[in-house]
C-alpha cells in the first residue's frame, strides 16, 4: 500500500525535477496562458453518465491531494525546519493545520463515504433515510461534521468500522479489463454487464479477514473502458490522484491498439491522424501507426490520445471507414500494461509504478511497467 509521502521519498531529485517541468497544475486550477477546463466525460465510455458515482465527489473544482510536488522551494529548500517542497493541488500544511482540521470533523456523508460505506450520494440516501445514527443520535442532514477519531456513527444499529480511514494508506491497482465488464461502481437497471470492481473481490476479502470484517475502502476506476474494451484499467482507493490522472490538464496520453476487420488503407490512417468531432469538439490524435514491427498480423494500428472522450478511438476509426474488429488499451501515460497479465486479473502497483503515469519523459518513450 502507498502514501503520497512514501512515493515522493522514493522519487530521486531528478525525478522530480522532470516532474516539476512537465506536470500539470491542479484540476480545475487556470493553466499558464488559460482557463482550466473540466473534465470530459470519461475515457472511451459505457454511457454511463453518473460523474458523482465515478469521482465519488472529487470533481474538477475541488482540493486535490498530487502524487509529486509540482515545485521545489527556490534557493534550496525554504525556510530553515520548514517544508522543502510544495504539491499542486492542496498546499502543504503545517501540523497545527491539520489537527485544527481533525477537530473540526468533516460532513457525514464524505465520512460514511471514507468508512467504504457507499459513495457520497448513496450516504445521502442512507442518511435521509434515518438509517444513520451519530452517537446515538439519528442524523438527517449529510452535511452535519463528524469526527471518526471521537464520533460513534451507526448504520442500522451497527457500528461503522474500515474504510481508508483505518489503514491511512491508499492502494493502486492495474487490471487487465476483460470483454464484457462495465466501469461503474453500480450496474445500470437492465444491465448485463458485469461491474468491473467485483474483480478485486479478492482484495476486499483479504482486507476483511485482516481487519476484523471491517469495510474495505471504496474503490475508484480511472477513466473507464466501454464494456467491448479490453485491456490496462487502472482502480484505486485514492479519490484524488483518480481525478488528477482523468482530468484534461494533465494531458495523459492513453495508448490503443486497435485490430481492424481488414487492413487499413493509407488513406484511412490520414483520415485517423487528421481527426474528427468527438461529443461536440474536433480532437486529433496524438499519435497514429500501423503495428508492422513485430510481425504479426498488419491489421492493426496503434492510436493514442489525450482528450479520453467518450467512446473517442471507436468514432475516430469509424469515421475514417475502418471497421474495428477489437479495441485494447494498452498504456496509460508511462505505465504500459505486461503481456504476463491475464484477461481479469489485477496486480498491486509499486510506489515507482504508480508515478510512471503521470511521467511525460516515459509516456514519450512507451512507457515501462
Amino acid at each position: 500500500m502507498l502514501t503520497h509521502r512514501s512515493l515522493v521519498s522514493l522519487s530521486s531529485t531528478a525525478s522530480l525535477a522532470r516532474h516539476v517541468e512537465t506536470h500539470a497544475r491542479r484540476p480545475g486550477r487556470p493553466s499558464r496562458g488559460g482557463r482550466g477546463e473540466p473534465a470530459p466525460p470519461i475515457d472511451d465510455d459505457d454511457n454511463d453518465k453518473d460523474d458523482d458515482e465515478y469521482f465519488g465527489g472529487f470533481l474538477p473544482g475541488s482540493k486535490s491531494g498530487p502524487l509529486i510536488p509540482e515545485q521545489l522551494n527556490a534557493g534550496g529548500g525554504g525556510r530553515k525546519g520548514g517544508p522543502g517542497l510544495r504539491f499542486n493541488g492542496e498546499e502543504y500544511k503545517t501540523p497545527a493545520e491539520r489537527r485544527r482540521e481533525k477537530s473540526e470533523g468533516e460532513r457525514l456523508n464524505k465520512a460514511l463515504a471514507n468508512l467504504g460505506v457507499a459513495s457520497r450520494r448513496g450516504a445521502d440516501d442512507l442518511i435521509f433515510g434515518g438509517r444513520v445514527k451519530v452517537n446515538g443520535e439519528t442524523v438527517t442532514s449529510p452535511a452535519t461534521r463528524v469526527n471518526l477519531s471521537t464520533d460513534v456513527v451507526t448504520l442500522d444499529g451497527k457500528v461503522v468500522q474500515g474504510g481508508i480511514n483505518m489503514v491511512k494508506e491508499h492502494t493502486y491497482f492495474m487490471v487487465n479489463k476483460p470483454k464484457g465488464f462495465v466501469c461503474s461502481a453500480r450496474a445500470n437497471e437492465g444491465s448485463s454487464g458485469k461491474l468491473v470492481l467485483d474483480l478485486l473481490e479478492q482484495w476486499r476479502e483479504e482486507f476483511r479477514s485482516e481487519h476484523g470484517s471491517a469495510n474495505p475502502p471504496r474503490l475508484f476506476t480511472v477513466g473507464r473502458l466501454d464494456v467491448a474494451t479490453t485491456g490496462l484499467l487502472l482502480v484505486t482507493t485514492d479519490g484524488d490522484w483518480c481525478q488528477r490522472v482523468a482530468h484534461p490538464s494533465s494531458e495523459v496520453v492513453k495508448q490503443y491498439v486497435v485490430t481492424a476487420n481488414a487492413k487499413p488503407t493509407r488513406a484511412q490512417i490520414l483520415a485517423i491522424e487528421q481527426g474528427t468531432e468527438v461529443d461536440g469538439k474536433h480532437v486529433t490524435p496524438h499519435r497514429v501507426e500501423l503495428v508492422s514491427a513485430d510481425g504479426g498480423p498488419k491489421n492493426r494500428i496503434i492510436v493514442e490520445v489525450v482528450d479520453g472522450r467518450n467512446r473517442e478511438v471507436r468514432v475516430l476509426c469509424a469515421d475514417a471507414g475502418v471497421d474495428v474488429k477489437s479495441l485494447k488499451r494498452t498504456r496509460v501515460g508511462g505505465l504500459r500494461m505486461p503481456k504476463e497479465l491475464p484477461l481479469g486479473k489485477y496486480v498491486k502497483l509499486k510506489p515507482h509504478q504508480v508515478a510512471y503515469v503521470l511521467d511525460k519523459g516515459l509516456s514519450n518513450n512507451n512507457g515501462s511497467f
